[in-house]
């Protein structure tokens, strides 16, 4: 054997490897996938944003429920506990020393000798410091146009920060009103402003089409035909960090559920389903469904202990399964399923959909295309039905035309 097949032998797997994750991470991609998902999570953006409008001094002024004076106390004074570093009792603690350290032992509840430090200073938002209620009403509406211009793709790249830099402000100076869903939108965003989510499916590229056109008729230049975006490696690069991002955001999820025992014994899901908080149990139909389960035990099994089961199989599974080629349509379409019983179940519905949003990443583009083509292919030939005339009107401007069938 000759030393150029020996080192063939050794490094010849590593460096299958690294073309492998070169291939994975920098082929370029067709945008059209991070298009779709720029008009959905532009369209929720604004919808959740809209909502803010009615409740906006409630939630983000001065006298808020969280009022100003809170959040600058929050922001500069909230305890950082230092991690602990062995064993320790309360007796080998070193009590406050002056009235200043009590008075803070006393209203956060923690001795300021066990701190590492004070305040959360990165929070940032335009509402700490802007509490005119007609100046904030203009920004609010601003913001609103930011975000639908992101969702319509225009002027993109500019839009998409805009709108990540605005949701922030939000979600940053509303503590009251922040859950789940705030922090899923902020993280599909963010990879929306990373990538060219304005490539495809936006008024951006409507544009650029419309001025080729015209310098190709002021230029006597046949006019240029116009196919898919442009694959780019920063489309690709978005859309594995979206991936990646979701399976490991499911996969901690399902790991997570695996510390509570009723994910164990399969009541998990009746005990969301008969919620009075969570469940639309005031629905006399609801209600009626829930006692028909529940007086037939096999139903009642299938139904609580299936869909307990199920859910920890989808999330555990989900980033092992969605890679291959005969799992992701079966992993896609457990998403969905799950997600419209948390919206139906559990009212979450912003919720369900920006986490189909998100799972939108692991559809390929050319599925995408495909799709949107037979859409488009749909409403043309229904609005050529619609315009064209039937029978007797036909007959009626032919036969006034002089002609005849």
């Amino acid at each position: 054997m000759t030393r150029v097949q020996t080192a063939d032998g050794l490094f010849g797997p590593l460096r299958r490897a690294a073309g492998a994750w070169n291939r994975f991470w920098f082929n370029p991609a067709d945008p059209t996938t991070l298009g779709l998902i720029r008009i959905c999570g532009g369209l929720l953006v604004l919808y959740l944003h809209i909502a803010y409008t009615y409740d906006l001094q409630a939630i983000f002024g001065s006298h808020a429920w969280v009022d100003t004076q809170m959040m600058d106390e929050f922001r500069k004074e909230y305890p950082v506990p230092a991690p602990p570093v062995g064993w320790q009792n309360s007796s080998s603690v070193t009590p406050p020393q002056t009235s200043e350290d009590e008075h803070y032992a006393e209203k956060w509840g923690i001795n300021p000798s066990l701190l590492l430090g004070k305040g959360r200073t990165y929070l940032c938002s335009i509402w700490f410091h802007l509490t005119d209620p007609t100046w904030m009403l203009v920004v609010h509406c601003a913001v609103l146009a930011i975000m639908f211009c992101f969702a319509i793709g225009f002027c993109t790249r500019v839009m998409a920060v805009l709108t990540w830099a605005a949701m922030l402000s939000y979600v940053q100076r509303g503590p009251a009103t922040l859950f789940g869903m705030d922090a899923m939108t902020m993280i599909v965003i963010l990879y929306l402003t990373i990538g060219p989510s304005g490539a495809a499916l936006s008024v951006d590229r409507l544009i650029t089409r419309y001025w080729l056109a015209r310098r190709a008729r002021r230029q006597h230049l046949p006019t240029p035909s116009f196919g898919p975006p442009e694959p780019s490696v920063s489309a690709n690069v978005a859309i594995r960090l979206l991936q990646i991002h979701f399976c490991i955001i499911y996969f901690i999820s399902g790991l997570s559920k695996l510390q509570g025992g009723a994910w164990w014994n399969g009541t998990a899901v009746w005990l969301t389903m008969a919620n009075y908080e969570f469940s639309p149990m005031r629905m006399k139909l609801y209600m009626d469904a829930l006692r028909f389960i529940a007086a037939r035990r096999w139903l009642w099994e299938l139904v609580t202990t299936g869909g307990t089961y199920f859910t920890l199989a989808f999330e555990i599974s989900f980033p092992f399964l969605i890679w291959t080629r005969w799992g992701r349509p079966l992993i896609i379409a457990s998403a969905v399923f799950m997600h419209l019983g948390i919206a139906f179940c559990m009212g979450l519905v912003t919720f369900s959909m920006v986490m189909l949003t998100g799972v939108l990443s692991f559809v390929p583009p050319e599925v995408v295309r495909g799709l949107l083509d037979r859409l488009g292919q749909s409403l043309r030939s229904l609005t050529r039905r619609q315009i064209a005339p039937g029978p007797e009107k036909a007959r009626a401007i032919m036969m006034a035309q002089g002609r005849s069938f």
